[in-house]
C-alpha cells in the first residue's frame, strides 16, 4: 500500500519540478530601471546583463557615450570569458553597434561597426534558429546598407532575409518584430509596415517592453504613406 501511494506522489512532484522549470525565466531588464540593473550586474558579475542594461540606457534613456562605452567594455568581458555563448556574442554586437553609429561617417565608426558584425555572425553561428539574433543582424545590414551603401559591408538582401524569416519565426515576441521592422524599414521595403504595426499591437507588460514598443511606434509613425 505505501509503495502504491509513494509512486504517485513522486510522480506529481515531478511534474510539478518540470512545470516550475518550464517557466520562462524573467528579464532582468523588464523593470526599466537598467542603471540599477547594470549596477547589480556588474557587482553580480554578470557581465552579459551588465552590457544590455548599459546598452538600454544609451537607446531608451539617452544614456550617451559613456553607457555606450560601459556596453561594450562588459560585452568584452563577456565574450572573453564565454566566447561561446551567443548570448555574450549578441551583446558584444549589439553594443559596438551602438557605438558605431554614435560615431557618425568616420573610419573608426566604419571599423567598430564591422567588429559589430563579426560578433553578430558569431553569434548567429553559435545559435543558427534563434530570431532575435537573426532580427539584430538584420537590422545592422540594414543600417549600415542605409548609411553608406555598398562601402559599408551591408546588404539589404541578407537585411530582407534575415528580418522575414525572424518575424514569420516569433510573430508574437515584441523584440523580434520591433527590431525585424526596424530593419525593413531602413531598406524601404514594403513588409516593414506590417512587421512594425505587429510590433505596436502585441501586448507590452512591462517597462523594457512598452520602450521597445514606443521605439517601434516611433519608426512606423515615420514611414511614409
Amino acid at each position: 500500500m505505501k509503495r502504491g501511494l509513494l509512486f504517485p506522489t513522486t510522480l506529481l512532484l515531478l511534474l510539478l519540478l518540470g512545470t516550475i522549470h518550464a517557466q520562462p525565466t524573467p528579464d532582468p531588464l523588464d523593470g526599466g530601471d537598467y542603471a540599477q540593473v547594470y549596477a547589480r550586474a556588474q557587482a553580480g558579475g554578470d557581465a552579459v546583463t551588465a552590457s544590455r542594461a548599459a546598452a538600454a540606457m544609451t537607446e531608451y534613456r539617452a544614456g550617451g557615450r559613456d553607457w555606450t562605452a560601459r556596453a561594450v567594455q562588459a560585452a568584452r568581458q563577456a565574450t572573453t570569458t564565454r566566447p561561446g555563448d551567443p548570448d555574450a556574442q549578441l551583446a558584444l554586437g549589439s553594443a559596438l553597434g551602438l557605438q558605431a553609429r554614435a560615431g557618425g561617417y568616420t573610419l573608426g565608426a566604419l571599423n567598430t561597426a564591422q567588429q559589430a558584425r563579426a560578433a553578430l555572425d558569431r553569434a548567429l553561428s553559435l545559435a543558427p534558429d534563434r530570431p532575435d539574433i537573426q532580427a539584430v543582424l538584420a537590422e545592422w545590414h540594414a543600417g549600415a546598407w542605409a548609411k553608406a551603401g555598398i562601402f559599408s559591408g551591408g546588404n539589404q538582401d541578407r537585411a530582407r532575409t534575415l528580418a522575414t524569416a525572424a518575424a514569420r519565426r516569433a510573430p508574437d515576441t515584441l523584440f523580434v518584430q520591433a527590431h525585424a521592422g526596424i530593419a525593413l524599414s531602413l531598406i524601404h521595403d514594403s513588409q516593414a509596415r506590417a512587421t512594425l504595426t505587429r510590433a505596436a499591437t502585441l501586448n507590452a507588460d512591462t517597462p523594457l517592453e512598452r520602450d521597445l514598443q514606443t521605439q517601434a511606434k516611433r519608426v512606423l509613425e515615420g514611414l511614409k504613406p
